[in-house]
């Protein structure tokens, strides 16, 4: 699991004076682990929710743990609902984990669209 080190520095560096932000680097990272087949709400959009969670856990609560399981509980609501139920938060974490990791890395990979 990510230390809350890192992801304390990635973040203070991302949102501190002449930082980027930290809402686009999520974004890319969402669209890194297939959001851009859900299409609403759009990466952008989801990640400036994202961030809310992570300024609460670099600044107030300090647990890795409980931002990835907040992070899941937002993958899965804002989500489809393809069959009428939700799937339960677990299922997410690991799209979780990954978002976390990619936004740790900074990762510029690029992801072609899908194929229509």
């Amino acid at each position: 699991m990510l230390r809350y080190e890192v992801l304390r520095s990635r973040f203070l560096m991302d949102t501190g004076l002449g930082g980027g932000g930290a809402a686009h680097v999520l974004a890319r990272g969402l669209e890194r682990i297939g959001w851009r087949s859900v299409r609403e709400p759009t990466a952008d959009v989801l990640a400036s929710h994202l961030v809310v969670l992570l300024d609460a856990c670099v600044h107030e609560h300090r647990d890795v743990e409980a931002l990835c399981d907040g992070i899941a509980a937002v993958l899965r609501d804002a989500g489809p609902d393809l069959d009428g139920g939700l799937p339960p938060i677990e299922a997410y974490r690991p799209a979780a984990t990954e978002l976390l990791d990619l936004y740790v890395r900074n990762d510029t990979t690029v992801t072609p669209p899908p194929v229509m």
